[in-house]
């Protein structure tokens, strides 16, 4: 059985992955981390120079293949839902957990986040928390659609989302 943490920036996939693996004793793998050693650049270079089709069928491959093992933890980048094929994988290779958090924890964690400016693009030219919302709001049904559980990580750290889903598995 996989683990598949899904959901926006900042909802804490990475980190609660990292805790939930190690308590399940199973590999974790973060698919954007795979994404840069395989493609050998950020996820802001890759987007620049082929831009976002391009890093959308590499992060689809990249989780195909994941999915032909059993056992993993995995955290996802947060536009894995945009595709279908995505999401009808997924459900069927593992329970699919959807991390959500309130726009202000998620804006807040971004501020803090050494990663936010220089490796995660831009998804829209709008100021950061207009981007939030319109791309929050866009995403929520394919995120449901997605998702076996939901869980609110807004005032709960890594640790305590991930006992909480290993309580549920």
């Amino acid at each position: 059985m996989n683990v598949i943490l899904i959901g926006y920036r900042c909802t804490g996939k990475s980190e609660t992955g990292r805790i939930l693996a190690d308590s399940l004793s199973l590999p974790f793998v973060d698919t954007d981390d795979l994404i840069e050693k395989t493609m050998k650049g950020s996820v802001a270079d890759i987007v620049e120079s082929k831009g976002w089709e391009s890093f959308r069928k590499i992060e689809s491959q990249i989780l195909k293949g994941l999915l032909k093992t059993d056992g993993l933890v995995i955290a996802t980048g947060g536009g894995i839902v945009l595709d279908e094929k995505n999401i009808l994988a997924m459900k069927a290779g593992g329970t699919v957990v959807w991390l959500t958090a309130k726009i202000d924890t998620i804006l807040d964690r971004m501020s803090k986040d050494p990663n936010t400016a220089g490796l995660r693009p831009a998804l829209t030219s709008h100021c950061l928390e207009d981007e939030v919302k319109e791309t929050m709001a866009m995403r929520k049904p394919l995120y449901e659609k997605a998702a076996h559980m939901e869980i609110d990580t807004s005032n709960q750290d890594a640790a305590q989302v991930a006992a909480i889903i290993k309580r549920k598995l």
